[in-house]
């Protein structure tokens, strides 16, 4: 059976179902909610619950305390305690809840744009952001309330502006977190505005923290305004508050606690709830995003390795659809920038089936990820050209590269799961892809997502187009990221080690779909790769780096049977599948790459090469050509036959 037809098709949550569902699993959460639902109905009803108003006074019940008749006691005017806390919590709460709503509403949109955006964006936020959090807000406060006297709308809104930096930078870090991950890139090379990866994909992923700074600000705002009320700029006598009721009650403690008691322990509480209930909501939507994806059952195995054509030639330089001139890449640090990649040269033809190849840390990734302009911060293109279908894609910018990103190049990353929003169906998901600018009305993108899931051969395309991604196995999540990235019709196909993260059953079945789609669709393929296997069952023509150099470049098959640069034959060596003695121990490549920045003068690989001399150590090796379109950088490459024998038994 085919693993991506095991799954059983299951009614998927809403994701709010989803968060509520987590949410009341907590019962302290729980029950911190209902208790401040209960008081804010109590305060929002107190014309119906309680039987006289709050300014009804009987002197001969001054500083009684609790009874049938006052529950709470009365204050020194013989005032009924609990009605006077019922009114007084409806300006509090009022005015606490403004407070929030404007910090809430001003701060999230900035922190997620200043951790989406970065660079001077960033830095400028958080400059503003420092500023107003070394402000002392009680003292601005009373200068405000000192200013705009009987203006306590105009007060509250300051007071929620004040609020606001705290809550930028507590958004900021998960927006600058989320921005690195796999599905954010995803958006952005199908194309997607930048407002609508922001708002749709980055701010409902934080949305938990987003909550939590809601009900945090909630509480601080209430204990704002709380104090404020208690210094006099409160609500006006004798309209009752929380504040003046403390306030009030601290005068006659001596004589009676309850009028402090009860202002003090409805202030606590709903503290305490707003608090509790921030710390529910924030493990419930924890919990909600975690889902594991379900185990995939096996399937059959289909061909190991698919038949590679022995002769096909490469295409001529201008029939190329993608030509890289010396690129060179860089990343900053603390000690100026560091070069991952350098003066890379291929070219990649219309239609064909290219690979890079190479160990972790030698700049492939780098190279592909500057391909499609999705190198993380602090990545540029420092040197070089990458010229696309005529355009040089280093110096594209605005419309150019949206246009390129969207329609040009399609980038599958190596982790499904992480490459999908999680907050997203996977039909929505599809959908805000293929919609906008494609001149589709919703029922013919609808129409479309349901094409795409057929071509990637889901089972149920319909069943799949309403499940979330952690509903999904891993082989069914590559697919829906394979759905995705031919959705906008791309001329090239970037796929980073697109089965690192599968099974070997599912791992086959994935590379026979991508090659089976980029021949049906006519695309261009770059595939990114340690394993040879994966390469052989996919690409013409294989590209070798080493400690971000192309050290050999060439059809295949010629490179897989007569390899000319020592570390590609090491590489080929280590394959498991050449050894036939289970006995023996797997070979390796003694040593390991040279971290950027450490690289040798000479070759890179001399260190751990057996065939090196002090002349490969001297000077830079220069890329040559052996035969055709076959070429090395090395001065003394192998022959075929018996010296690549015996590089496979040395290493």
């Amino acid at each position: 059976m085919n693993a991506a037809t095991t799954a059983v098709p299951v009614p998927p949550p809403n994701p709010l179902q989803t968060v509520l569902r987590q949410y009341f699993r907590n019962g302290v959460a729980t029950a911190s909610l209902i208790l401040l639902a209960v008081i804010v109905a109590a305060c929002v009803l107190a014309p119906v619950v309680t039987s006289g108003g709050p300014d009804q006074v009987d002197l001969g019940q001054s500083l009684a305390g609790p009874s049938a008749q006052h529950l709470l006691g009365t204050d020194q005017l013989g005032r009924d305690l609990l009605t006077r806390l019922l009114y007084g919590g409806r300006t509090t709460l009022l005015n606490a809840f403004v407070v929030s709503v404007v910090a809430v509403v001003v701060a999230v949109p900035i922190g997620v744009v200043a951790g989406y955006a970065g660079g001077w964006v960033d830095r400028v936020v958080m400059t503003v952001t420092d500023i107003g959090l070394s402000l002392p807000a009680i003292v601005v406060m009373l200068v405000v309330m000192s200013t705009f006297s009987g203006q306590l709308g105009l007060a509250m809104i300051a007071l929620g502006l004040l609020l606001a930096p705290p809550i930028v930078r507590n958004v900021r870090g998960p927006a600058l977190a989320v921005k690195g991950e796999l599905f954010v890139d995803a958006a952005v090379v199908a194309g997607l505005p930048s407002r609508r990866i922001i708002f749709r994909h980055v701010l409902l992923r934080i949305l938990g923290p987003v909550l939590v700074q809601g009900a945090l600000a909630t509480a601080i705002a209430l204990q704002f305004t709380v104090g404020l009320a208690f210094l006099g700029f409160g609500a006006k006598p004798p309209n009752p508050d929380w504040g003046s009721m403390i306030s009030e009650g601290s005068q006659v403690l001596n004589s009676s606690p309850w009028p402090l008691v009860s202002g003090g322990v409805a202030l606590g509480l709903v503290s305490l709830a707003l608090v509790l209930i921030g710390d529910g909501v924030r493990d419930a939507t924890a919990e909600a995003w975690s889902g594991a994806p379900r185990k995939s059952s096996p399937g059959v195995l289909v061909s190991d390795r698919a038949q590679q054509p022995e002769d096909a030639a490469p295409a001529p330089a201008d029939e190329a659809l993608l030509t890289l001139r010396n690129v060179s890449v860089a990343y900053s640090g603390s000690d100026g920038p560091r070069c991952v990649a350098s003066d890379v040269s291929f070219s990649v033809a219309a239609g064909e089936s290219v690979a890079i190849v190479g160990e972790s840390g030698c700049g492939k990734s780098s190279i592909s990820r500057a391909i499609a302009r999705l190198l993380p911060q602090g990545g540029e293109i420092v040197a070089g050209s990458i010229l696309f279908d005529g355009h040089d894609v280093a110096t594209l910018q605005g419309r150019s590269l949206h246009d390129h990103r969207r329609n040009a190049v399609s980038y599958i990353a190596q982790d499904p799961m992480t490459a999908l929003d999680p907050t997203l169906r996977v039909g929505v998901l599809l959908r805000r892809i293929v919609h906008p600018g494609g001149g589709l009305s919703r029922k013919q993108a609808e129409a479309r997502v349901l094409e795409l899931l057929e071509l990637v051969q889901l089972p149920d395309p319909a069943g799949v187009a309403k499940r979330f991604p952690h509903e999904l196995s891993g082989g069914m999540a590559q697919r829906i990221g394979i759905a995705r990235a031919i959705a906008t019709r791309p001329r090239l196909l970037i796929a980073d080690e697109p089965t690192t993260a599968l099974d070997v059953t599912v791992q086959s079945e994935i590379l026979s779909l991508l090659r089976s789609l980029q021949k049906d669709l006519g695309m261009a393929l770059l595939l990114v790769s340690h394993d040879w296997g994966v390469v052989a069952q996919v690409c013409d023509r294989a590209l070798v780096m080493y400690a971000g150099e192309l050290v050999e470049h060439g059809q295949l098959a010629r490179i897989t049977h007569e390899p000319a640069h020592p570390y590609t034959s090491a590489l080929l060596a280590c394959r498991p599948s050449t050894i036939v003695d289970d006995d023996l121990p797997l070979p390796t490549i003694r040593g390991s790459v040279a971290a950027p920045g450490e690289w040798s003068t000479g070759c890179r690989f001399a260190s751990r090469c057996d065939f090196s001399t002090d002349q490969c150590r001297s000077a830079a090796v220069p890329l040559l050509q052996v035969d055709g379109d076959h070429g090395v950088r090395c001065l003394n490459p192998l022959r075929v036959g018996r010296e690549h024998e015996e590089v496979s038994e040395r290493v």
